[in-house]
């Protein structure tokens, strides 16, 4: 037996450092096959991490999971397992999400990590000094009374020297009465790590704006701006975070949010990109008009207008009340605009955008526009920018321009913040969009004052509330979160749907997930 075992741990070793070692160097990141029904993925910082709503992430970090089924055999497999013991779900024609391991399973494997990182364990043929390996984290199927979901291992190291390891265990319950009080919490961290005095750390987040079920059904958004807060001590169980506590925003912002009130920019962006790609590609795929005008007749007609009006000249010689009343007569046109200082260029690209439907349209439409310029008809504001990069980069940094502008717009509309904040947030993302691509999928964070956002968050149920009791060292310790949103992405709970929807598209009632973090430590000296 113990033969086996020790040929188990050296193998099982082997392949988690060929692993690492080809991660390190780029060469494959697929998940490997281990004992034909387990599969074993390393994870490195920025990648989707399984663990992140429970625990901080690491750099890098071991999934050990079940293989997915194939397509075809999850009809036969949902027909043997029954509502009790099902841990995901099997639609037809749906891709199946990841599957758990029985738990005595799943602590062999934990058993096997923490042997072969066990520095009196000489008799195993592991190179020495043993080479540290990222954390290992075993998803389990919460068969057992505590519905334990997650095992985990991490090493503790001081120097050079791996000194011992903790154990992880999370269980999760859909019940919302499973609720200890802070001060059995404090003692049970007490007593299992021989402690005389703890901490307690708090942790809350709100939802301050994100997309609903019937919102995604319609028109798929993924906007959402939450507030994290964090403080210590904690006094109560749900705690209201005090105004002394940490605060961040998390804003991240899709294009074209349904509820925004950019949509006549987002099209026009969408024009800009459809040009770009036709002079990239030599092939157009013009955007469906949105007047019954032809462009060249609503072009004709806006010059008229601009022909009209009393005065036309240089715009930089008016005052604002002349500029607002151009706009408003330039506004009885076709196109209602939104801002009443656009020039002569914007208000042109606008009638443009909404309705040309060739480069014979284009053609036309600046013929036009030239003519009358010669013949002095009009007097735009003649301001040009000397372009300094090529044109497909200037149309990318528009794209990040007007990103920029729906996320300011989108915290206007739905937070209604303080102007400092949104001074300050507007040079974060100008400083990070000088450095970085287009990524609308990019979380901005920004320090806030929680006293400025009171009145977001301390009448309002908190998405996520969490409690970490320890004794001074940072791995060992004891976490209680309640949370709306399941954070055990393998395990089979109840599922919202509309027919659980209000009128208004809230729900009645929303589920509450807890989530408990055990840990003990094992020295190795």
């Amino acid at each position: 037996m113990w033969a086996r075992t020790n040929l188990a741990t050296e193998e099982f070793y082997a392949r988690l450092l060929q692993k690492f070692n080809e991660e390190k160097k780029g060469v494959c990141k697929d998940p490997f096959i281990y004992e034909a029904d387990v599969q074993v993925q390393l994870i490195s910082k920025g990648q989707p991490n399984p663990i992140k709503n429970i625990l901080s992430e690491n750099d890098f970090v071991f999934i050990m999971e079940k293989v997915p089924l194939e397509k075809e055999e999850t009809s036969h497999v949902e027909e043997l397992q029954s509502e009790e013991t099902a841990i995901s779900d099997f639609s037809a024609g749906e891709n199946v999400g990841p599957l758990a391991l029985p738990l005595g399973k799943a602590r062999q494997f934990i058993g096997l990590y923490t042997m072969a990182h066990n520095p009196n364990m000489t008799h195993l043929k592991i190179e020495r000094p043993v080479t540290a390996l990222p954390p290992l984290w075993v998803r389990c199927d919460s068969s057992d009374p505590e519905d334990t979901c997650w095992l985990g291992a991490e090493l503790v190291i001081a120097g050079d020297s791996i000194t011992g390891i903790v154990l992880y265990a999370v269980s999760c319950k859909a019940d919302k009465n499973y609720f200890p009080s802070l001060e059995n919490l404090k003692n049970s961290h007490k007593k299992r790590h021989h402690l005389s005095a703890v901490m307690a750390k708090g942790f809350a987040q709100y939802e301050l704006f994100k997309s609903s079920v019937l919102d995604d059904y319609v028109t798929p958004s993924h906007t959402t701006i939450t507030l994290d807060i964090s403080w210590s001590p904690v006094d109560e169980m749900l705690q209201v975070p005090p105004l002394s506590s940490t605060a961040i925003l998390n804003i991240k912002v899709e294009s074209g949010e349904p509820r925004g009130c950019l949509d006549h920019l987002h099209r026009e962006l969408k024009f800009l990109l459809v040009l770009a790609d036709g002079l990239r590609t030599g092939v157009t795929e013009w955007l469906e008009p949105l007047e019954a005008k032809s462009a060249l007749e609503l072009v004709q007609e806006f010059l008229n207008e601009l022909n009209k009006l009393d005065g036309f000249g240089d715009s930089t010689k008016k005052d604002p009340e002349t500029v607002n009343h151009d706009a408003a007569a330039v506004d009885r046109s076709v196109l209602i605009m939104v801002r009443g200082d656009l020039d002569f260029a914007e208000q042109l690209w606008c009638k443009m955008s909404s309705s040309v439907v060739s480069y014979q349209d284009l053609v036309k439409c600046f013929t036009l526009i030239m003519q009358s310029l010669q013949r002095g008809d009009i007097q735009p504001w003649e301001y040009f920018v000397s372009p300094s990069v090529e044109i497909q980069e200037q149309v990318h940094r528009v794209q990040k321009l007007h990103h920029i502008l729906e996320i300011l717009v989108s915290c206007m509309l739905f937070i209604k913040p303080q102007h400092e904040f949104l001074f300050s947030l507007t040079q974060s993302c100008i400083k990070y969009y000088k450095q970085n691509p287009l990524d609308e999928q990019h979380i901005f964070q920004l320090p806030v004052r929680p006293a400025s956002v009171k009145n977001l968050y301390q009448s309002e149920k908190p998405q996520k509330w969490k409690v970490e009791i320890n004794g001074g060292q940072k791995k060992v310790k004891t976490v209680w979160q309640l949370s709306d949103s399941l954070p055990v992405d393998h395990l089979r709970h109840h599922k919202p749907d509309f027919s659980d929807l209000t009128l208004n598209g809230s729900l009645e009632e929303r589920m509450s997930f807890t989530t408990m973090v055990t840990c003990s430590q094992v020295h190795f000296k």
